[in-house]
C-alpha cells in the first residue's frame, strides 16, 4: 500500500470532491455547540488560539461555523512548491 505525502495531494481534485460531496457530514458524532477544547482539536490548533477567533469573530463555537471555517480555508496552508529553477528561498 502506498502512503499520499502532501506533496502528492491534486488540489483541483480534492476541491471537486469537496464542492461535490457538501453533504457530507464531516463530523458526525460531534454535537453542534462546542467547547473551545473541541474545536481547537477540530482545527487542530491550541485553546487561546480559539479563543482569539471566537473574539475576533473568526468563528462561533458550532459544529456549523467550524465546518465552514475549514471548508473556506482547505488547503490554503500548503506549502507552495519550488520548481527546479526557482532558487532556494533562505531558511
Amino acid at each position: 500500500m502506498d502512503i499520499i505525502t502532501e506533496n502528492d495531494i491534486d488540489e483541483i481534485a480534492a476541491r471537486d470532491y469537496l464542492a461535490a460531496n457538501r453533504g457530507v457530514e464531516l463530523f458526525p458524532r460531534i454535537p453542534d455547540d462546542l467547547t473551545v477544547s473541541t474545536a481547537a482539536k477540530l482545527l487542530h490548533v491550541s485553546e487561546p488560539t480559539i479563543e482569539r477567533m471566537v473574539a475576533d469573530g473568526q468563528i462561533t463555537l458550532t459544529k456549523t461555523a467550524i465546518t465552514a471555517y475549514i471548508e473556506r480555508n482547505y488547503l490554503a496552508n500548503r506549502p507552495i512548491n519550488l520548481t527546479q529553477n526557482t532558487p532556494n528561498q533562505p531558511k
